[in-house]
């Protein structure tokens, strides 16, 4: 997987949910950081995260562009992703997962943060409540906006960790 403090690889993808056609890095991170999560529709763990990454889009998308890289068709990605609460834009990289191969994606859901100026800040794999919740105080601080709470807690209906 891509390492934080390397140059995060430029892309240029069909999208969908973003009023565009295409989508790519530059213009994600034009206004700021993004976050990218990839994700497969057959993933029992993105099901279980996906909901999450979605509040982060939510909470903190005015400031922090938040994209799911699917490596499914976006006909099956978009509905997957509305049913889980992803209102965020999906970028369709199942033509030979190529976006994936270069960001060193191995296992699904992985969550790359690029800044403005194009270089990997942080990186997660799987799923980790620790972690999820790590995220929303880093989107917090980078937005300037206060966090409204963890996205997951005990008793949420989520284990601690499940691997990729």
């Amino acid at each position: 997987m891509i390492s934080p403090g390397s140059t995060a690889p430029g892309f240029d993808l069909p999208a969908s949910g973003s009023g565009l056609d295409r989508l790519g890095l530059d213009e994600l991170t034009r206004s700021g950081p993004a976050l990218l999560a990839f994700f497969k529709t057959s993933c029992p763990v993105c099901k279980l995260s996906f909901p999450l990454w979605g509040e982060l889009a939510n909470r903190y998308g005015h400031v922090v562009n938040v994209a799911a890289v699917s490596q499914d068709p976006a006909a099956a990605a978009r509905p997957w992703l509305d049913e889980l609460g992803f209102e965020a834009p999906a970028l369709d990289d199942s033509d030979g997962y190529g976006v994936s191969a270069a960001y060193g994606i191995e296992t699904v859901p992985t969550l790359v943060l690029v800044d403005k100026a194009g270089e990997v800040v942080a990186t997660s794999q799987g799923w980790d409540r620790e972690r999820a919740n790590a995220w929303d105080a880093d989107l917090a601080e980078l937005s300037g906006l206060p966090s409204p709470g963890p996205l997951s807690t005990v008793g949420d209906g989520r284990p601690a960790f499940r691997p990729g």
